[in-house]
């Protein structure tokens, strides 16, 4: 039921995404090169949320959605087929710590592919915000891919996010930088493996309805855009 909600979710954002399992059946380095920063770009862990610290009783779960146009003719030289974005769809949650630590995880599902991808992150609140204040955090992620034959996805990021609640709705904005790693296998180990390292910057708006909430986001990575929407309850 998890990986059927989520591929259901992704369809919104993708009409084209990993076109069944991701064999690389042309092992071109240059085109291996541009595809491993789609990946790492695109499935590097998601913001969705601003800076403030949630407390010890905070809680939050929700459902995303995440998609990134990607270069075509390079996904077409590597698999041989006719792909023009990926994404993710899946369910994420936060749970608020003392001393303004807030730690956060989520599982995305890439159709077609039947990737998985696992997220964590550790945010820390420098400045918790006010009601004339804006709250200030700097967070630290890690993201790993798997369930494919032919390649293997690792990163990491760091950021800072600013902050400021304005009745139901709090913008945010943040700024950071993303080092992931792209590793070929199988019958495609020849390509060996590719480091990438970008700047990152997002900003998203949360709009709290009681205990609802919606939260689109943009992200810009690279030269990518990455488009964001998390929907989901925090308590």
């Amino acid at each position: 039921m998890k990986k059927e909600f989520a591929a259901a979710c992704c369809l919104l954002f993708a009409q084209s995404a990993f076109a069944d399992d991701f064999d690389i059946v042309t092992p071109d380095p240059v085109a291996f090169k541009k595809v491993s920063e789609d990946l790492v770009h695109a499935y590097s862990y998601k913001a969705l949320a601003p800076a403030e610290a949630t407390g010890l009783t905070g809680f939050g779960i929700g459902a995303f959605g995440s998609y990134m146009s990607v270069d075509k003719s390079a996904w077409e030289t590597l698999t041989g087929e006719d792909i023009s974005g990926i994404g993710m769809a899946g369910v994420v949650a936060h749970k608020g710590l003392p001393f303004g630590i807030d730690l956060g995880a989520y599982y995305g599902y890439v159709p077609g592919a039947k990737a998985d991808v696992f997220g964590a992150e550790v945010r820390y609140a420098i400045l918790e915000g006010g009601v004339a204040t804006p709250a200030l955090a700097v967070r630290g992620s890690y993201t790993n891919v798997g369930g494919v034959d032919d390649v293997g996805v690792d990163s990491y990021g760091l950021d800072v996010t600013a902050s400021k609640g304005f009745a139901f709705l709090t913008p945010y904005a943040g700024v950071g930088y993303v080092w992931g790693k792209v590793k070929a296998k199988g019958d495609a180990a020849v390509l060996g493996s590719e480091n990438v390292d970008d700047a990152r910057f997002f900003a998203g708006l949360r709009i709290s309805m009681l205990l609802f909430e919606l939260t689109p986001e943009y992200e810009r990575i690279g030269s990518d855009d990455v488009f964001n929407l998390r929907a989901g309850f925090s308590f």
